[in-house]
């Protein structure tokens, strides 16, 4: 996955900027304009303090590129501090690529200079555009899920897993034989360590960090292979038959006619990973999975999901 910092550095070089590193600091200079970034996934107090020293007499602006949700409530207003988040970046390098259209981060820095395509070469180097993994988010807590497994289980482990997940749109035609007659349309997932398919729930709570201790699992699965799965797997439940009445002069005729999609015609289109937080909880006679996002029990045995 493509590093904050790399990105932060690609956005300013599409712009023109020459950019020079110090002491873990960037500094970027375009003409006149001249700006400091910390560039930091976790703000802490401290290290704002820090910058702001270092950069005590300098005469650019000043910027905080961060993913920590938390970031605003350290900064004053007072403070010669522009804070550029997640969404702020993702929409300068959606400018950038020519998917957005309006002002930018970087116009902040350059008022009479304005936004341009990047070059075939850029977008590829910016294919990654996720700042941060994309995590669905918790509503459970370990302390909660002891008490939902505590009739099943005594526990005397748990831990949290980050578990990938594919996430596909799709538009499945139907047919017929050779009649098109409808169409299925949504979102699914392909577990990235399993390769199972389940619906997929949009316009879920998405966070880019999470403080509880976790570990991130990482794919065994490509997403190549994931798009074949996701498409044998909408073939299999969208196909079925169904009786077709048939009127022959006085005769009423029933027969059966099988309803399927056409793989050629499926379309997909691929939105990111995504991390489900899986609660894994240990017990002297198994073990339980909790998906931490819903709450519900995944599983109840030494399996893997």
């Amino acid at each position: 996955m493509t590093s904050l910092k790399a990105v932060i550095i690609e956005i300013l070089r599409a712009r023109g900027f020459e950019i020079t590193e110090q002491d873990g600091y960037i500094l970027a200079k375009n003409g006149n304009n001249r700006a400091a970034f910390y560039v930091t996934r976790r703000v802490e107090q401290n290290n704002i303090d820090n910058f702001l020293s270092y950069f005590s007499n300098f005469s650019g602006k000043k910027i905080l590129a961060t993913t920590d949700t938390k970031s605003p409530s350290l900064l004053n207003d007072l403070r010669p501090i522009i804070l550029w988040d997640r969404q702020d970046m993702e929409r300068e390098l959606d400018l950038m690529s020519g998917e957005w259209k309006g002002p930018g981060l970087v116009d902040e820095l350059l008022t009479t200079d304005y936004p341009h395509l990047l070059s075939g070469v850029d977008v590829e180097i910016l294919h990654d555009r996720s700042i941060g993994e994309r995590i669905i988010c918790p509503i459970v807590t370990a302390e909660e899920v002891l008490c939902m497994v505590s009739d099943s289980i005594t526990a005397f482990r748990q831990y949290l897993q980050l578990v990938p997940h594919y996430v596909f749109r799709y538009a499945c035609p139907l047919y017929c034989e050779d009649d098109r007659i409808g169409i299925e349309s949504g979102a699914l997932s392909v577990n990235g360590l399993t390769r199972k398919v389940e619906p997929w729930l949009e316009n879920r709570e998405t966070i880019y960090s999470i403080e509880e201790e976790h570990e991130l699992l990482e794919t065994v699965v490509t997403s190549e292979d994931a798009a074949k799965v996701a498409k044998r797997e909408l073939i299999r439940i969208n196909t079925f038959d169904r009786d077709s009445v048939i009127r022959e002069r006085h005769v009423i005729l029933t027969e059966k006619v099988r309803i399927a999609p056409r793989e050629e015609d499926i379309e997909l289109q691929f939105q990111g990973i995504f991390f489900i937080p899986l609660w894994r909880i240990e017990g002297i006679h198994g073990t339980i999975s909790v998906d931490a996002s819903t709450g519900k029990m995944v599983s109840e045995d030494h399996g893997i999901f």
